[in-house]
């Protein structure tokens, strides 16, 4: 069964990976909001002619999906639907919660459909991927537009300024660069599997020029501990994978190609990650004191400072030193976030951007400026409660399990880039918004390349032949 695009299908899928590419890379910039809204409002509904013109070609060539495959788009949309029960039936700050399902969720919603749509068309034009992520590359270039003139104005390569780039803030740098490395990085190796010699040789230069470039942003743009640090994550557990394929092509066949691709990735990766970490570590003195200031951290009855660190300063670790700043407040308001979620707010209570900060004005009334609690799936949880969570993660933890047992063309896209997606969450204050958005659209982004991976059928023709 070979399923033929017409001419009008391919357009429309060429288009939506165009429109999502450009989104991906002003999504999280500055003074984007009316962008953002006319490439979302005219994506959404040619994703959904897309979707049903594809839909109607499967049911003429009577293929069908695997139940499991429809998992990650499934829980997406209950997704939507918890969201309005929450509002209709659940909400303690209704104000709030309206505003944001007039904004926040009409966009996710809009941004989910656009992101079915793109991984459909993805899957379907599989040599097209690396377009989608060239709008992300694309912002990382303007940032270094910007960011050469102030570098060689202050005559250093460390130029932090986390007002004036196209990011506002570090953290809308470390999502988009999160969500890029590890794109590019399952890109290429997916490339790398499938054995195209120029297909490879492009992915090749994009993931070395973007890595570089994010990696390089992180130690002197952003000043990005968790940048580095989610980056060494990723690229370790690739690693791990690398030197267990080598090892056992070793033992078992001797020095083969396949050995030797493995080896050189793992010289590579020590390579690219050991440089940028350890120039990290000399520009910012947090990780050296690290572990000792989350011990103290964590003990939020015992230093109370994070409640207002401004009057109260920060307290000393176990060390007599004082603790880094965005270490206690990162790990103090998560913990206490998580004291406040179990177990007296089980459900949620409704908004994204004021849940955390109305909560504590009831148990901790001294504290001040304190507005999430610097995880995102935390203040999700905090908003939609336990359904919420499961709801939004989930999905991802499919993704990367059945990328695991299940053969595919996306292989280590799909698992590289819903692991990037998970970590950057967990660790970075990105529960409202445009982070929100996006985690909507790479989800049921993934989740469109999840459902078309493996169509059931009993006819004879090759996966490949259902994608290409």
């Amino acid at each position: 069964m070979n399923i033929q695009e017409t001419k009008l299908s391919r357009n429309l899928g060429l288009a939506l990976i165009l429109i999502s590419s450009v989104l991906l890379g002003v999504w999280a910039a500055k003074d984007t909001i009316a962008l953002r809204n006319i490439l979302l409002f005219l994506g959404a509904p040619l994703s959904l002619i897309y979707c049903y013109k594809n839909w109607q070609s499967f049911r003429q060539n009577k293929a069908s999906y695997p139940l499991v495959n429809y998992l990650p788009l499934v829980m997406i949309g209950l997704m939507f639907v918890w969201v309005l029960y929450h509002y209709c039936f659940l909400s303690r700050f209704p104000d709030f919660q309206l505003a944001e399902l007039r904004s926040t969720w009409l966009r996710s919603f809009m941004g989910a459909i656009l992101g079915m749509g793109t991984g459909f068309a993805v899957a379907k034009r599989s040599n097209l991927v690396s377009i989608l992520w060239l709008g992300i590359l694309a912002s990382f270039i303007y940032l270094f537009y910007q960011y050469i003139p102030k570098a060689l104005t202050l005559g250093s390569a460390f130029a932090p300024d986390y007002l004036n780039y196209i990011y506002f803030g570090k953290i809308s740098g470390v999502l988009m660069g999160s969500i890029l490395i590890s794109a590019l990085l399952g890109v290429f190796l997916d490339s790398a599997k499938q054995g195209k010699s120029r297909l490879l040789i492009v992915t090749t230069s994009l993931w070395a020029f973007g890595t570089t470039l994010v990696l390089y942003s992180y130690v002197y743009i952003f000043d990005a501990r968790n940048g580095i640090g989610l980056a060494v994550i990723v690229y370790g557990v690739i690693f791990l994978g690398l030197m267990k394929s080598a090892l056992v092509n070793l033992y078992g066949y001797g020095w083969t190609k396949k050995a030797a691709f493995s080896i050189g990735m793992c010289l590579a990766i020590i390579a690219l990650i050991g440089t940028f970490s350890i120039q990290q570590m000399r520009f910012n003195p947090g990780w050296s004191s690290m572990l000792e200031d989350i011990k103290t951290s964590v003990q939020i009855d015992k230093y109370p400072n994070w409640q207002n660190p401004q009057l109260m300063g920060y307290p000393k670790n176990s060390n007599g030193q004082e603790v880094k700043g965005n270490t206690y407040e990162r790990v103090a308001w998560a913990t206490v976030g998580a004291t406040i979620f179990v177990p007296q707010n089980l459900l949620g209570v409704g908004s994204l951007t004021h849940s955390f900060n109305e909560l504590l004005k009831d148990k901790f009334p001294m504290a001040s400026g304190v507005k999430s609690t610097h995880s995102g799936w935390l203040d999700v949880t905090l908003a939609y409660g336990l359904p919420g969570l499961l709801l939004l993660m989930a999905p991802l933890w499919v993704v990367i399990f059945r990328s695991i047992f299940v053969e595919g063309n996306f292989r280590f896209l799909s698992a590289l880039l819903a692991l990037g997606v998970l970590l950057v969450y967990t660790f970075g204050e990105l529960g409202g918004q445009h982070a929100i958005e996006i985690l909507c659209f790479l989800t049921a982004f993934l989740g469109g390349i999840f459902l078309t991976s493996n169509p059931r059928s009993l006819c004879k023709t090759p996966h490949d032949q259902l994608i290409n």
